[in-house]
């Protein structure tokens, strides 16, 4: 559908937001004193599009099992190495390890808040080092790093809240939520020998991770019904000392501490992710399409180029905007007890840069990947600078490149964003917290996307 925009534009003023970007469609120096701008519509397809694994290279953690009637069954374990800072030292004069704890800080949970789960934590038997990058994807095999025969380190029953954590102090600002699992006192003994016997061992973490501590495997084998988002990672070492009286310089009694080790971003932390093949069920409805996080959902949406090209390659392309309607309720229960969040931001992105884009940490350029932000307002999510998107495919058209059948689709895909003091966003990843969203659209859909165009061509 095409018609002619009453306004009446100045050549000289920046027509509806159009930037440099666009070059190469329909430039043009015209001494005309007026232009007209006009519009068109387009309809758009989609569908549903499985994640089999995401790149998920972060300093968080995520630990449960949850099944949901509508996306089915999800679980998250993890793998991490803990860091020795340099020079590392316990107490000069230092009695006894008397025993250590994993513990696992976190800032939220989904799901049933008294579930009770079972964790389990074994150390791995593998060193792992950045060129392992496998681990960075969601979908890798554990049994690969750790002896699934032998006797699991510990063992602990949890549930994302503790009820024997006082109220008054679950309820304050300064308590944080922590899953602390005990190693045993033979664990503590075998730090200690190494330390008293090889204390180059403790001097970085290279040193620690080759030569003391591997990693840890922590995962659930029991429960269902919550999972943890965990920021801190501590190995905590319960320590007795000796202590000088300071008027004499003489040992006269022992002190109980203890000494902390941290997962840090320094070295590898990496989350694994299982979904139900309810999720493929979901793929082959042709009504509507779905986002999911973590590592479940996108939607691939084809953009109508060829169509648009063969019409508008010699205009200029002053806006192009998509915005994608989101239903009430991700599924179909819409009583269910614990609703997902809705996802927040999506990233649109080409097909063909869906991996690169977050294993080389690229941030959207508003040029071949965008941010929609969802509007609760209108209940959607809107691109609205996909001229420029539009501008680079026909530039591909012209040279011959970028030839594929994959050329004019775009992948929505939910993330989080990083950002700097100064609020910009300097970083983008994925969301890896349970979240889900059903979109209209679909290609079989009662309601298409619709894609508007705003142009100009000076020669008419």
């Amino acid at each position: 559908m095409k018609f002619k925009l009453l306004a009446v534009l100045s050549v000289t003023a920046a027509l509806y937001s159009c930037d440099d970007s666009t070059t190469g469609i329909g430039d043009f120096v015209s001494n005309i004193d007026k232009i007209e701008a006009f519009s068109d519509t387009y309809n758009v397809t989609s569908k549903t599009y499985r994640l089999d694994k995401v790149y998920s290279r972060t300093n968080r953690a995520y630990l449960g099992k949850y099944t949901d009637s509508d996306f089915g069954q999800y679980s998250a374990d993890f793998i991490t190495q803990i860091n020795c800072p340099e020079n590392f030292e316990l107490p000069e004069h230092l009695e006894e390890i008397t025993g250590a704890s994993l513990e696992l800080y976190y800032t939220d949970f989904y799901g049933d808040s008294l579930a009770t789960l079972t964790v389990q934590v074994d150390t791995l038997n593998k060193i792992i080092d950045d060129s392992d990058t496998g681990l960075y994807y969601t979908s890798y095999d554990p049994k690969l790093y750790y002896d699934e025969n032998k006797a699991p380190l510990a063992t602990k029953s949890y549930a994302a809240v503790d009820l024997s954590v006082s109220d008054s102090l679950r309820n304050t600002s300064t308590y944080y939520p922590n899953i602390s699992i005990d190693l045993g006192k033979d664990f503590g003994k075998h730090i200690e020998n190494l330390y008293r016997s090889k204390p180059e061992y403790f001097k970085d973490a290279y040193s620690f991770i080759n030569n003391v501590l591997k990693g840890f495997y922590v995962h659930t084998t029991n429960g269902d019904g919550s999972v943890v988002y965990i920021k801190d990672i501590w190995l905590r070492l319960n320590i007795d000392y000796l202590v000088e009286r300071e008027s004499t310089g003489e040992i006269d009694s022992v002190a109980h501490g203890n000494s902390v080790l941290a997962a840090s971003k320094e070295i590898l932390m990496s989350t694994r992710l299982e979904n139900s093949d309810k999720l493929d069920e979901l793929v082959n409805e042709k009504g509507h399409t779905y986002l999911k996080t973590p590592a479940g959902l996108c939607t691939e949406i084809e953009l109508p180029v060829d169509e648009i090209y063969s019409t508008h390659q010699n205009d200029t392309l002053n806006s192009v905007t998509l915005s994608i309607k989101k239903y009430r309720y991700a599924g179909y229960e819409s009583s269910v007890n614990y609703p997902m969040g809705i996802p927040q931001n999506v990233l649109m992105v080409r097909k063909g840069d869906m991996e690169t884009f977050f294993e080389q940490n690229k941030t959207y350029d508003n040029k071949t990947s965008f941010l929609g932000t969802y509007n609760s307002s209108t209940n959607s999510y809107t691109f609205s600078k996909l001229n420029r998107l539009i501008s680079n495919i026909f530039s591909e058209i012209r040279a011959g490149e970028n030839d594929t059948e994959d050329r004019n689709k775009v992948m929505l895909i939910p993330v989080t964003t990083e950002t700097d003091t100064e609020g910009n966003i300097i970083g983008v990843s994925h969301d890896m917290e349970i979240n889900a969203a059903r979109l209209f659209g679909g290609e079989d859909s009662e309601e298409e996307l619709k894609i508007e165009i705003i142009y100009t061509n000076p020669t008419k």
